[in-house]
């Protein structure tokens, strides 16, 4: 290290010229693409001539895995699964790729990849870097690569297409995975042919490639076969439901028109879906039973799915309508979701202590659906927070209303469920729940108790009891919903704010343990200074069987069913005969 009296230009270029820089420099200034990964294969680093090549910059591209840019025209995998971690590498190994471009273009390219070892020999990271194939001395490489590529496309053919399948294939045996090959004809394009001409018509095919490939991702397989027809294979999540869901991707992808000779071309595409192994469990068959589906779909009429078993098809297509149906109704809430009140009792004296917010569905075809039919379904589509939104303000209306007319209910605490994704701030309209709160009502909700999930308390808990905190400030009370059916950290539950927590009457069905779990859950919570409240006391045999259990409030259809704001009103001012 340089001393004191070193003039501070020597100092400057000593460290210019030190290894470690020197060697940084070459990176950035390589005209190769490099790009560094850890044992993971998640970019660490990339020099610029990477960042250019893939079309990303620098920040788009750290962290996200190298086969994100790359399809391997080897075995499947080389990118990403070999080697593992921890294991000691040979010094380099070479693998042919084609590099997806931005637009879906695939360029051929020579992979290097360089285990970088640390004193014991364990990789740890690895260096890649590449060339563009096109000098006379690459052309037996480039050759090789052309040789598993549609000519018109550029996608893979049915060589590597089938080279894929079969090691695909044999992997899934071995993990006993599913994997989901969907077969796609492009309707009528013998017609395009006949009138465009058959160059024009490459064109559009190659259009149509590049729309298909943006939506399949990288470490699936997409494929021509010849014609107008491809083949997706898609692995690690081969279910019905990610077959489905890429389906629809592809026919959304195929719906904005294609430009020929100055005329805009609609196209659609009949897909058939085969899974392994339910469908087959051989490359050929699977094939095969995928296209006999492409074949009923076709029958069907054009821009059709099916799957080999029909019976699935159905369900699926009924699945699809029940979420459009859904989808719609969260978007007018006031004209299909009715809020109810059902009664929370004392026990000593069977009075009413407090309501509990209960959203119900008017189906169209089902009549009134209860919550727990959709709303598993309406967090999956991601409206959650809008429809809990819409409960909240509607509930907030109907206290505020209470008020006014001096009724009895105005003086009953409300509860109401969250969502588990309201306790983020990451939500659709970027208001986080305590600043919605303030705009609905400029006073303290000190009558409103939000009850938390479960579920909820082993996600993102930091966030969380910033919220809870906020949420307290203005006066509202919080409690734990789903106590005893899902896992809590009891630990974690003595630092947070919870009053009250509720209980599922019906976990006395387990047979012995159910009424224990109730009791022993009951006395550790009046421990912790939180109210226990069962739920779900809806018939009298889970009355009898809670009899013993030590809770001081409950709630079930039982003693009362949830009920809309004016009956509600009508049936408080009533005498009633307490059992």
């Amino acid at each position: 290290m340089p001393n004191g009296n070193t003039p501070p230009r020597k100092v400057t270029r000593a460290f210019a010229h030190h290894p470690a820089r020197l060697a940084q420099r070459a990176f950035e200034q390589s005209l190769s693409g490099m790009a560094i990964t850890d044992a993971q294969r998640r970019i660490v680093q990339a020099n610029t001539a990477f960042c250019r090549c893939v079309g990303n910059s620098n920040a788009e591209t750290l962290g996200r895995p190298i086969s994100d840019f790359f399809v391997s025209l080897n075995s499947p995998g080389p990118l990403s699964s070999q080697p593992q971690d921890g294991m000691t590498e040979a010094s380099s190994r070479q693998h042919d790729v084609l590099c997806r471009q931005h637009n879906g273009e695939l360029i051929p390219m020579l992979m290097t990849i360089d285990a970088l070892n640390d004193e014991q020999g364990v990789a740890h990271h690895f260096l890649y870097s590449f060339m563009r194939l096109g000098t006379p001395e690459e052309e037996p490489l480039r050759e090789r690569h052309w040789l598993h590529l549609d000519p018109v496309t550029g996608l893979p053919n049915w060589l590597l297409l089938r080279d894929r399948l079969d090691h695909a294939l044999a992997q899934a045996e071995r993990t006993e995975a599913t994997l989901a090959l969907l077969y796609i004809d492009i309707d009528r394009f013998k017609v395009v042919n006949e009138t465009a001409g058959h160059i024009e018509g490459d064109r559009i095919l190659a259009e149509v490639a590049r729309r298909l490939q943006r939506e399949v991702r990288n470490r699936d397989t997409l494929a021509r076969l010849g014609s107008d027809q491809f083949v997706v294979l898609l692995e690690k999540d081969g279910s019905a439901e990610a077959a489905q869901a890429v389906s629809e991707r592809l026919h959304e992808a195929l719906e904005p028109a294609f430009i020929t000779n100055e005329r805009h071309l609609l196209l659609t595409a009949s897909i058939g879906v085969a899974l392994y192994p339910s469908d087959a469990e051989d490359a050929e068959t699977l094939i095969a039973a995928a296209r006999s589906a492409m074949l009923h779909a076709r029958k069907k009429g054009p821009g059709r799915l099916a799957f080999v078993n029909r019976r699935l098809t159905a369900q699926l297509k009924e699945k699809h309508r029940f979420e459009t149906m859904l989808s719609e109704a969260v978007h007018m809430p006031e004209k299909h979701f009715e809020l109810r009140y059902q009664p929370v009792f004392k026990r000593i004296d069977h009075s009413v202590s407090g309501l509990e917010a209960v959203l119900y569905w008017q189906h169209p075809q089902r009549w009134q659906q209860a919550p727990a039919h959709y709303l598993d379904d309406i967090a999956r589509l991601g409206l959650a927070v809008r429809l809990n939104r819409w409960l909240i303000q509607t509930a907030i209306a109907h206290h505020q209303q209470w008020n006014q007319r001096n009724s009895l209910l105005g003086r009953l605490s409300v509860s109401i469920q969250l969502c588990e994704a309201h306790l983020t701030q990451e939500v659709f309209d970027q208001r986080p729940l305590d600043r919605f709160l303030t705009h609905q009502s400029t006073t303290l909700f000190e009558w409103l108790t939000l009850k938390v999930p479960a579920t909820g308390l082993n996600n993102n808990l930091d966030a969380a009891l910033l919220m809870f905190k906020r949420l307290e400030q203005l006066g509202i009370h919080l409690a734990v919903d789903g106590l005893g059916s899902n896992p809590v950290d009891l630990a974690w539950l003595t630092r947070l704010p919870f009053r009250q927590a509720t209980l599922d009457a019906r976990l006395t069905r387990q047979r012995g343990e159910g009424q224990r779990l109730l009791s022993t859950a009951c006395r550790l919570l009046e421990a912790l200074d939180i109210e226990p409240v069962l739920v779900n006391v809806d018939d009298a045999t889970i009355a009898a069987q809670v009899e013993t259990v030590p809770a001081r409030h409950m709630r079930g259809d039982l003693y009362c069913p949830a009920m809309s704001a004016p009956a509600l009103a009508q049936w408080l001012n009533e005498p009633r005969l307490d059992e």
